[in-house]
């Protein structure tokens, strides 16, 4: 059998690729290397380390580590990789600084339930924020954290949401009006660019009460900065030094011109809510930003200027980025998998009778199967596949003692397609989140690796907030439209920014007839062809026959 071995360590001299073919050898038959010595082999389960400088990983240069192996926008690709190859802790470098990679469940667990106290975000992340003046909620650790989580959570509370609908419903109807232009006229829409003005529409409301209407408006529009922000930001995680701090280039250039633009709306914004709210002292919070206010004085706090801004400016790059990609994901799933597009829509219709769209909030949660649907998608395609982490204190994982500063990145992602916590853990199947039939036997299902908005204290607080807007949006496109991608063929490949996006991903939409028959109904279709009946494809479902095409989720050598 042809031994393989790194991509990097294939370049390297005679010497490394040597101990890259020994390494390969040793993971087929690991009883050589119980004999020989841990340091050859990769694999960290066959017996106990203790020290960091003892974990397995691949091989980095001198000086510069694993720097140009990590591509700022396909890192995870690689982290998931390597963890295939080295097991489930490892190390890295960059530069001269040395990471732990950790992909077993039961460790990442126990890390994200002991945050924030033992464990926080990497300081690089925090000061990358920082400089540019938006370090909210997402980034504070420590006291700091938990006085800015309680406002953010009560701002958030689910009966605001209630509140919320009609402005949610009026933008979705918007949403609708710009696709069925580009239906009319044939045109490609750009999913992302059409989801993200509808996330920042959604996101200004909620947090400003203000309606930017991003969606009928031509021309530039606040979504145009903060689409600059997230690639500026990544490309800043992954570098050896602030060189920006010296001199500028031409992309540092452009990412201060967009914070700068964001933070005057902002700040425009503030200004007014607080002569409106001086001006009208009895009314009560209507948005985001006065729930905030009203809170913090309630509460004998005061939020300065600066945090107001750092506040809202991160509520809206989470708000805008990872609903609005987490949607453009399940639309492309959506073209893949048609039959299951069909069973939603029915789902759908059946539910919302002759309306264009979800009419009431309540309906919202009444959609089992697109749920199971939006699962699937956010197991294989979430919009954090990593976490970048440090330790707080000494602690002890997986047999290794790792001082306290040890910087950590968490597989998410990984974890959640591995067969012992999924079956078939690498197929997309929406149907292993529905209740079983008795008598199927058990099969792994261990929701507690699916962790799409985060887990333990931190968990995302504008996570049902974000599951109100993927709902809404879905059920308008299922009811409403027939779409098939503009290139079959073409690889829609993830790119990260922040957060992991479909780059390129662009469809055509065909307006429904809701009086056209039904495709999951009996009878032939109009080239003779058979329709599915609804029963059928239920049938099919509970016989696993439906739905489980084998989808590529473990990274590849690109």
């Amino acid at each position: 059998m042809k031994l393989q071995m790194d991509l990097r360590v294939r370049q390297r001299p005679r010497r490394y690729q040597a101990q890259a073919s020994l390494t390969s050898l040793f993971q087929r038959f690991p009883s050589i290397t119980n004999k020989l010595g841990k340091r050859i082999h990769p694999v960290a389960q066959l017996q106990p380390l203790t020290q960091l400088r003892d974990l397995p990983g691949p091989y980095g240069p001198p000086l510069i580590g694993h720097l140009f192996q990590l591509s700022s926008e396909r890192s995870h690709l690689t982290l998931e990789r390597w963890a295939e190859r080295y097991g489930p802790l490892f190390q890295i470098r960059l530069g001269r600084s040395r990471l732990v990679v950790v992909s077993d469940h039961g460790a990442i667990q126990r890390i994200l339930e002991r945050r924030p106290q033992s464990f926080r975000r990497n300081r690089v992340i925090e000061d990358r924020f920082t400089e540019l003046g938006i370090d909210g909620l997402f980034t504070a650790e420590g006291e700091d954290w938990r006085r800015q989580r309680r406002t953010v959570v009560a701002a958030l509370a689910g009966t605001r949401l209630a509140g919320f609908f009609p402005r949610l419903k009026a933008t979705t109807a918007r949403l609708q009006r710009r696709w069925e232009g580009a239906a009319a006229g044939k045109q490609p829409v750009d999913v992302c660019h059409d989801l993200t003005r509808f996330t920042v529409d959604v996101t200004m409301q909620l947090a400003f009460g203000i309606d930017p209407n991003t969606l009928e408006t031509p021309g530039p529009v606040i979504q145009q900065h903060l689409e600059k922000i997230g690639p500026g930001l990544q490309r800043r995680f992954f570098t050896l030094f602030p060189y920006w701090r010296l001199v500028r280039l031409p992309p540092d250039r452009a990412l201060d011109r967009a914070v700068k633009e964001l933070e005057r709306e902002v700040e425009a914004v503030v200004r007014a809510t607080r002569e409106r709210m001086a001006a009208h002292p009895g009314h009560g919070p209507t948005n985001f930003l006065e729930a905030m206010l009203v809170i913090a004085e309630r509460e004998g706090s005061t939020l300065t200027s600066a945090e107001l801004l750092a506040h809202t400016s991160q509520l809206l790059l989470a708000g805008e980025d990872t609903t609005s990609y987490t949607v453009s994901w399940i639309v492309h799933y959506f073209t893949r998998f048609p039959e299951a597009f069909l069973r939603v829509r029915r789902e759908v219709d059946d539910l919302i009778g002759p309306a264009a769209a979800l009419d009431e909030l309540e309906q919202a949660n009444r959609l089992p199967f697109l749920d199971a649907f939006c699962n699937e998608v956010m197991r294989l395609k979430p919009a954090a596949p990593h976490m970048a982490l440090e330790a707080l204190e000494d602690t002890e994982m997986l047999g290794c003692r790792l001082p306290k500063g040890t910087k950590l990145f968490v597989l998410l992602r990984y974890t959640a397609t591995r067969e012992e916590h999924f079956a078939g853990g690498d197929r997309f199947d929406p149907e292993r989140w529905l209740p079983r039939p008795t008598g199927n036997g058990k099969q792994p299902h261990n929701t507690q690796a699916f962790v799409p908005f985060g887990a333990g204290p931190r968990i995302c607080p504008g996570r049902n907030l974000a599951m109100l807007e993927i709902r809404t949006v879905l059920a308008m496109l299922c009811r409403n439209f027939d779409l098939e991608p503009v290139n079959p063929g073409r690889e829609v490949r993830e790119k990260m920014a922040v957060v992991m996006r479909p780059d390129q991903l662009h469809v055509r939409l065909k307006r429904r007839s809701l009086d056209q028959q039904d495709p999951l109904k009996n009878g032939p279709g109009p080239d003779g062809t058979p329709h599915l009946s609804r029963s059928s494809i239920n049938r099919s479902s509970r016989q696993g026959l439906l739905m489980t095409e084998a989808v590529d989720t473990k990274p590849m050598e690109r």
